[in-house]
């Protein structure tokens, strides 16, 4: 079979490995579509020595397929079964673990980091990060869900929910868009922030709310105005950004909470003030758990969330090097790769 592996310095090579066999508990996945994270570029972007520790590990988290065999003592997943793979692992027996969010075990590791991933024709997983798929839901929704969509909705999810309240997303990458997206779904008057024409673009095409240039105008100013000085219930900090971050907190109005997704700069700047005058809440969000993935399922197929349309580059496997090469330059929405039988499935 086919995999993709890092070779460090913003370069990837597609390489033959045997299919592998599924364990007791485990399972084998035929990959349909996969995704590719924002997170994935920083391992792109890794030196060579890291590359070489990795002994050819395969590469991606976002994984989304069929069930191709089954391991013994394995119940929850039958062959044919179409699933999406929860892109983090843990120990699965603390009580982290047992409640849904191997992300925080102690143990903690992650497809494509800490064992072989998605971008392969074939991969292995414990059963147990095996979640449903239901038919109405298409294999290119379903990587999302294994990490960009679940980040998303359980940021949305977090912000105290009134119909037509502000809400202000900074970054409009994939998780940004989404986040968008989702919040638009949700009943919020959403409004988007980035500096990359092609993002700004794209939002303004797909979704229902302002978008803001913050290279021509200060978003805190913009958002003001447009909410009559009330500022905004909610905002998702998505781009990482330290600007940004401090924006953020300057953009909520009073009561307003503030959630923060976006990896970057360790250091978190923000006008005390912002916090103590309009007693803000501040939080964090690291993906989403087990449980929320049925919850997000349950709502993808009640309210219309575009995330199809979110895919602006598709590709096969064996055309790695250039779908990073383009991710990498930041003029996208969502990249995937596609196999020929789950082409728009």
């Amino acid at each position: 079979m086919r995999g993709v592996v890092y070779l460090g310095e913003s370069e990837v090579e597609v390489r033959e490995f045997d299919r592998p066999e599924p364990g007791p508990g485990q399972v084998v996945i035929e990959m349909k579509v996969a995704g590719l994270c924002g997170s994935d570029l920083h391992k792109y972007h890794s030196s060579r020595a890291w590359a070489s520790e990795r002994k050819d590990m395969i590469s991606g988290h976002e994984p989304a397929g069929v069930v191709a065999e089954v391991g013994k003592d394995v119940v929850n997943v039958s062959e044919g079964d179409r699933v999406c793979v929860y892109h983090t692992v843990g120990c699965g027996h603390c009580a982290v673990c047992l409640s849904g969010t191997p992300v925080f075990c102690s143990d903690q590791g992650a497809f494509g980091r800490t064992r072989d991933g998605s971008h392969a024709d074939f991969m292995v997983t414990g059963s147990r990060y095996c979640m449903p798929l239901p038919d109405r839901v298409s294999f290119t929704v379903g990587t999302q869900l294994a990490c960009t969509a679940g980040t998303a909705f359980s940021a949305v999810s977090k912000v105290s929910k009134r119909h037509g309240d502000p809400l202000v997303v900074f970054g409009l990458g994939p998780v940004g868009l989404t986040t968008l997206l989702m919040g638009e779904a949700m009943g919020y008057r959403t409004f988007g922030v980035d500096i990359s024409p092609y993002r700004i673009d794209l939002a303004g095409r797909i979704g229902g709310g302002v978008v803001i240039d913050a290279m021509e105008n200060d978003p805190v100013e913009a958002v003001r105005d447009l909410t009559g000085g009330d500022g905004a219930a909610g905002v998702v900090e998505c781009s990482g950004s330290g600007l940004a971050r401090t924006q953020a907190a300057s953009v909520a109005g009073l009561h307003g909470t503030v959630v923060y997704v976006g990896a970057g700069a360790s250091a978190l700047e923000i006008d005390f003030t912002d916090i103590l005058r309009k007693e803000l809440t501040l939080r964090g969000n690291s993906v989403y758990s087990m449980g929320a993935y049925f919850d997000a399922v349950a709502f993808l197929q009640t309210h219309r969330v575009p995330l199809d349309e979110i895919v602006t580059h598709r590709f096969h496997i064996e055309q790695a090097r250039e779908a990073f090469e383009i991710f990498d330059r930041g003029d996208t929405g969502k990249v995937v790769f596609e196999w020929d039988d789950g082409m728009g499935s």
